[in-house]
């Protein structure tokens, strides 16, 4: 099959006589040239590879393959047309990418996908952990004196303000934040004893 625009020369390839300088002549491209090649048309074959796939890290990794490919014709294949080599071997890439990426299959790339978000759920040890640490808080929450532990639910369970706590108590708001603070040490005494015994 010859695509348009390519002359191909022997049997496998054809490259641009812009950049060797020959018009009409074959020639064998040494390292040099192809990497010269590479330069010079590196960021025409991205534009044109993240047209097609969509992906500008995936376009560069095709690029680099274009890259390797040229190199493995070598001095091996007569070109003619260089660029228009270039652009084919990236062509053809793209292509092969696109076939795999549409023939892989879905159940993976989508186990992949959830497998690579990071998972913000804690651990069943660290579960396991924070249920027994909620445990040992209420039983402390349940061994302050009534009072204490009255002002401290009324606030922190049930959201009442300083001034509502003082209201439904019966005292002043100093002496409900004195209450509270109370129950604040206590507890944290408490969590404090349980970090340490682990």
């Amino acid at each position: 099959m010859r695509a348009q625009g390519l002359n191909l020369v022997g049997t496998e390839s054809a490259v641009s006589n812009d950049a060797c300088g020959l018009v009409g002549n074959s020639i064998a491209l040494t390292y040099t040239q192809i990497a010269s090649l590479f330069h010079q048309y590196r960021e025409e074959l991205t534009r044109r590879l993240i047209g097609m796939v969509k992906s500008r890290e995936t376009a560069a990794d095709l690029v680099q393959d274009v890259y390797l490919r040229l190199l493995r014709l070598g001095d091996q294949h007569l070109v003619e047309q260089p660029r228009a080599l270039l652009h084919k071997i990236a062509t053809n890439l793209a292509i092969d990418h696109l076939r795999k990426e549409k023939h892989s299959v879905q159940g993976f790339d989508c186990l992949d996908t959830a497998m690579a978000v990071p998972c913000h759920a804690p651990s069943p040890e660290r579960e396991l952990l924070g249920k027994q640490r909620f445990r040992l808080f209420l039983q402390a929450i349940e061994h302050l004196p009534s009072r204490t532990r009255e002002a401290f639910l009324l606030c922190r369970v049930y959201g009442y303000s300083y001034q509502e706590i003082a209201a439904r108590m019966n005292i002043s708001e100093s002496g409900v934040e004195k209450l509270l603070m109370r129950a604040l040490d206590r507890s944290c005494r408490a969590l404090e004893a349980i970090d340490n015994a682990e």
